[in-house]
């Protein structure tokens, strides 16, 4: 099947559906296809971090205190 028919096909039915559900787990769905994106923003962040991190201001972590600050949030700690 031809992926430019498969698209319009999908799209006529987005417009035909009246189910809120169905529109929801489709936007779920493309939104988790998306490409990352880095924007100059992250950039100019990243080196404001780094900097801070080789003068002595900024924080570091252990890959140890990483994992157990993940599994923190992840229990809701």
């Amino acid at each position: 099947m031809d992926l430019e028919f498969s698209k319009l096909e999908l799209i006529e039915m987005l417009l035909q559906t009246s189910k809120e559900s169905v529109l929801s787990r489709v936007r779920a769905i493309l939104e988790e296809e998306q490409d990352f994106v880095i924007n100059n923003a992250f950039y100019t962040t990243l080196d404001e971090r780094r900097e801070e991190y080789e003068r002595g201001e900024g924080q570091s972590f252990t890959w140890q205190e990483v994992k157990q600050n993940v599994r923190d949030a992840k229990n809701g700690i």
